[in-house]
């Protein structure tokens, strides 16, 4: 019976460090869905890659649960955007913690200052805009920030790593190539959306983004008006509203100006694929 329990030892013992057990893989947790992509595109399969904030959540006001908290606790790795509201809070808590390295994928990015540190429910943390993973070119950026921690923390991977960043960069090229070239023929530059997320985006092709919303506010008349006249003036015909909104106002303001309203998210999972939509829906949108 004893040689039974310490052949039943060893074999448990073996089995329970294996690699491929789940509880054994390496993880890495991140605060939104885009750097699960991002993430992802670097490491493989070398990493479980686990999402704070779950698919429909507005990245703006999300809190994380007792339960996300503590199980932060066995990450790895703990990736934040920068500058939302609850990865501040994050930062404060796991930044000294020794079992768990953070990571600001900020690092490096050309930030666009907030007209507004408090928007309504909406808080840009410091007056910073924080929608720079919509932008090719800071998403770049990040993925270098990533792809450096990734080296540093399994050195034997490094080759692999170096390859798969590769890869991803040369897919952003040819992402940035085709937005160039679907916006060289706008009958307008000017877009109208609820909420301002993107900025980087914008800012990267030229274009003119117009908000809706007031200070993260429902507008106001006179400001609907002053959309209403701008929409007349570009000949836009239509608005724009993140998933994560309610899209009450942007019909009440379609209807104005006999438009529609179409709906983009701002937080993808498949973050490549989801540009390219993006992409065509406000290409259509500015040739009509």
């Amino acid at each position: 019976m004893k040689r039974f329990l310490l052949c039943w030892l060893v074999i448990a013992g073996v089995w329970a460090c294996s690699p491929n057990m789940k509880n054994n893989q390496p993880s890495i947790t991140v605060s939104i869905l885009p750097h699960k992509y991002l993430v992802e595109r670097i490491v493989g399969d070398h990493f479980k890659v686990n999402v704070l904030t779950p698919p429909g959540a507005n990245h703006e006001t999300y809190e994380p649960t007792t339960r996300q908290i503590k199980e932060l606790s066995d990450a790895d790795l703990l990736v934040i955007n920068g500058f939302l509201l609850f990865e501040d809070n994050l930062a404060k808590k796991f930044g000294r913690s020794p079992s768990v390295k953070l990571v600001d994928l900020s690092h490096g990015v050309n930030l666009i200052s907030s007209e507004v540190v408090q928007q309504g429910n909406h808080v840009h943390l410091h007056g910073v805009d924080p929608h720079f993973w919509l932008s090719p070119a800071e998403v770049k950026v990040m993925a270098r920030n990533m792809l450096h921690v990734l080296t540093a923390l399994t050195p034997d991977n490094a080759e692999l790593f170096e390859s798969n960043y590769q890869g991803f960069m040369n897919d952003i090229d040819t992402l940035d190539a085709f937005i160039r070239q679907s916006f060289s023929d706008l009958r307008t530059r000017t877009f109208l959306i609820y909420h301002p997320a993107l900025s980087y985006f914008a800012r990267d092709y030229d274009l003119n983004q117009v908000a809706i919303e007031m200070e993260g506010k429902e507008p106001t008349v006179q400001h609907m008006k002053k959309i209403a006249d701008l929409a007349m003036q570009e000949h836009i015909k239509t608005v724009f509203i993140q998933s994560q909104f309610s899209i009450a106002t942007a019909r009440a303001v379609a209807h104005e100006i006999g438009g529609k309203v179409v709906t983009l998210n701002p937080v993808p999972e498949n973050w490549l694929e989801s540009m390219y939509e993006m992409t065509r829906i406000l290409h259509q949108a500015m040739i009509e």
